[in-house]
């Protein structure tokens, strides 16, 4: 008599092979709640954790390399460390949100960060001014213009928002940016939501790798103040439904 297959054998199936629609990881995850995140599987050389103090360091350079040519904008190309050491304060004292923060290990080594929130999540670290200056002296008031363009504290019920997502240089083109959206994906289906949906600058290349991933760009929105603030005036907003 033929056994009934595993729930492993589902989870070899679908991160393996691409076969699998949204919908049907969706109905797997369900049926099989042992279904394993993406970036847990045993033996992968690639891991996705909860970010913890010691790699605040290496996730905020990732967040302002991510948005390095909004940072620049901002703050302006000589204070870019400056946005570095900031980011690791403010990001340093709040430990009430790191729970929202993932890193991507690859072979043992930090390669890649994002940062995911839900409705109800406040601001994804805590500002302080005096302290922005003493890092950034005049580049602070750009700052506080391109959070202030930037920041989405509005996120509907049932739906997930990416905040930032980013890899290391060193470490592109294996395939790890997929995995953490995959791993984003579950996180919200664990949290019941229906969608997923992210910020991107028209033009941006991330748009197509978004695409394959199954996201729609369902408005395009900005104006003259994400222009001044970030230096891009057209943003997008791109959503997957899981």
């Amino acid at each position: 008599m033929t056994q009934p297959a595993q729930p492993a054998l589902f989870q070899d199936w679908v991160q393996t092979s691409g076969a699998a629609s949204s919908k049907a990881k969706n109905t797997l995850y369900f049926l099989f709640p042992t279904f394993a995140a993406p970036g847990t599987e045993p033996g992968n050389p690639l891991q996705i954790r909860n970010m913890e103090a010691e790699d605040i360091e290496f996730v905020s350079r990732m967040l302002v390399d991510a948005f390095s040519d909004k940072f620049e904008h901002a703050v302006g190309k000589n204070r870019m460390e400056g946005a570095v050491q900031q980011t690791v304060a403010s990001l340093g004292r709040s430990q009430d949100v790191w729970h929202r923060y993932r890193v991507a290990v690859y072979e043992g080594r930090p390669a890649g960060a994002m940062a995911i929130k839900f409705h109800g999540d406040s601001a994804m670290g805590d500002f302080s001014c005096g302290e922005a200056c003493s890092f950034l002296g005049c580049g602070t008031c750009g700052l506080i213009c391109m959070g202030a363009a930037l920041e989405n504290d509005n996120i509907p019920v049932g739906q997930c928002y990416l905040d930032h997502i980013g890899v290391d240089a060193s470490f592109r083109g294996k395939g790890i940016g997929k995995v953490m959206l995959d791993r984003a994906d579950h996180e919200a289906r664990e949290h019941g939501c229906t969608a997923i949906f992210l910020w991107v600058k028209k033009g941006n290349r991330a748009v197509h790798l978004y695409e394959r991933q199954g996201y729609v760009i369902t408005h395009t929105f900005g104006g003259w103040f994400k222009r001044c603030a970030t230096g891009s005036r057209d943003w997008h907003n791109m959503e997957k439904q899981l």
